[in-house]
């Protein structure tokens, strides 16, 4: 996503080391990791060596809110989150615009799963087995859809997932 419409030099907003968005991107859009970072701000480069003015910041939220506020600055988040905030302008990749109907069909790259993990199998009954069979087989796939995922137990889900 972009901010303002003004064109003045690059500042990347991006998610702190821990996150698993920012892994993603990484790993599938840029292939290799991000400029070190050299902003507190986001708005002032604190490291004159540095090519690039970059931030980290701990949430989503954080990073669209300072894109759209933000002149000239590119970041990057989930789908679904990027809808909600006013003044953003959505970059397409590799010439694919990333679109929820397409989330089964489409070769866009930045995409990720989801997993749950758990402690071997959950017993019968239990709160665990009950929570995935919700996600896998039950109303569970309309919460995940509505959040703008794709559900692996689909057949659109199964081609996306059965690729990993």
């Amino acid at each position: 996503m972009t901010g303002g419409d003004a064109p003045l030099p690059i500042r990347l907003v991006s998610r702190n080391a821990g996150s698993g968005t920012r892994e993603v991107f990484q790993r599938r859009v840029l292939g290799e990791n991000e400029p070190v970072h050299s902003s507190l701000d986001c708005e002032h480069r604190d490291d004159p060596r540095a090519k690039v003015t970059r931030c980290e910041l701990d949430s989503t939220e954080q990073v669209l809110e300072a894109v759209a506020r933000i002149p000239g600055a590119v970041g990057y988040g989930e789908l679904r989150a990027s809808g909600t905030v006013k003044g953003l302008h959505r970059v397409a990749i590799g010439g694919r615009d990333a679109d929820v109907d397409e989330l089964g069909t489409s070769d866009h790259p930045y995409r990720e799963i989801e997993y749950a993990y758990t402690w071997g199998e959950p017993p019968a009954g239990s709160l665990a087995a009950s929570f995935l069979t919700y996600l896998t087989r039950g109303a569970g796939q309309d919460v995940v859809r509505v959040h703008g995922h794709l559900p692996c137990a689909t057949p659109k889900g199964l081609r996306v997932c059965g690729e990993e």
